[in-house]
């Protein structure tokens, strides 16, 4: 769309619909069947790579972009550990490659692999003392702004003045390059679509997010919206609690920046509206970090494995139940028991990262 017809298509569901329609599995009888389109969300700059793969068949542009990811994805983690002067051992790249959000971003041809270099590049500008590069390598975070809702917040507190003008000078180019790429006319279309996602648009599946405000929309669904959503921001006020206060008195230096990033990447995804588990990869640049120098076992990246395993073959199971019982049940249950699994694993991160943060258990080899 964005190369037939310009950007502000790309933000219009109908153009959307009218081309994906005919590639979505459909029931034998549509006459009830209606039909939502997935929207595109990323700012107009952040298209181009897929511009020039809209050039190519669909399946092949597909498969050649999974292809690149999971290669950049094995390329960078090789760089990234070697360039901490850090050894990365195989079984190390094995279980990055089975953690859960890598294989949901993969699955679901996600940009993942930007995150994975943003939050990455960033780090090693931040122990490197580069701070308006960090600045600059956060801003590549912004094609998924729910990834940032707490950083730069903490940056502010950290009085961290350059990494945080850096930031922001990244935000206000992209935001010139989208109006011009856009045009006014187009600017209109993106504020649409802005309101219809933050009121719960069919397609963004918020009772499978990872997030406090996936157990208010089960809650909703179940009849009980005023418990549900007095839980999700009791979790999110007691999420900010926990988190940002300690900011305010522990210091992000070299040695504890892994733990710390660690900490707040997994409150941010706790916090945000809008947070699959597939955005959660944002965490393994520091998991990995950490790993790599010693810091934490390599069990705390398979409890992102098999954890979710157990879960994933217990719906599968529940399903085939259903289907031999026809017994009615809860029918968004998968999304319930995956955002649960997901939100589980991102408290416990959490807290085990702030845990190590401040007892102080890190190692000097930065």
């Amino acid at each position: 769309l964005a190369n037939q017809r310009g950007y502000p298509a790309a933000y219009d569901p109908r153009h959307l619909a009218a081309i994906q329609y005919g590639y979505v599995p459909k029931p034998g009888d549509v006459s009830n069947y209606q039909f939502y389109p997935i929207v595109t969300f990323f700012l107009p700059p952040f298209l181009l790579p897929f511009q020039v793969l809209a050039f190519l068949p669909l399946d092949i542009a597909f498969i050649l972009w999974s292809v690149i990811n999971f290669l950049g994805y094995l390329g960078y983690w090789v760089f990234f550990v070697r360039s901490l002067g850090l050894d990365l051992r195989w079984r190390q790249v094995v279980l990055c490659c089975l953690f859960w959000p890598f294989f949901q971003s993969i699955f679901w041809g996600q940009i993942g692999l930007l995150l994975v270099i943003g939050a990455g590049e960033f780090f090693r500008a931040f122990i490197h003392s580069k701070p308006y590069r960090a600045g600059l390598w956060l801003g590549l975070l912004l094609i998924k702004p729910q990834v940032l809702v707490l950083l730069p917040l903490i940056l502010l507190l950290q009085r961290q003045w350059k990494v945080v003008a850096a930031f922001f000078l990244t935000v206000a180019v992209l935001g010139i390059l989208s109006l011009l790429m856009i045009t006014p006319a187009g600017v209109q279309t993106f504020l649409e679509l802005s309101d219809e996602l933050a009121y719960g648009y069919p397609t963004i599946f918020p009772t499978g997010m990872l997030n406090w405000r996936m157990i208010a929309e089960n809650f909703e669904l179940l009849g009980l919206p005023s418990l549900g959503y007095g839980l999700t921001w009791l979790g999110i006020l007691l999420t900010l609690l926990f988190v940002v206060p300690p900011f305010i008195r522990q210091k992000v230096t070299s040695q504890n920046a892994a733990a710390a990033f660690l900490t707040l990447f997994a409150a941010t995804g706790l916090v945000s509206w809008h947070y699959h588990i597939h955005s959660a990869i944002v965490l393994l640049p520091f998991l990995l970090c950490l790993m790599a120098r010693g810091d934490i076992p390599e069990r705390w990246v398979l409890r992102w494995i098999l954890i979710p395993g157990i879960v994933l073959v217990l719906t599968e199971m529940i399903a085939l139940v259903l289907k031999v019982t026809a017994w009615q049940f809860y029918p968004a249950y998968p999304g319930l028991l995956h955002g649960g699994c997901g939100l589980v694993l991102s408290v416990w991160t959490m807290l085990q990262a702030s845990s190590l943060l401040y007892q102080g258990q890190i190692s000097e080899k930065a």
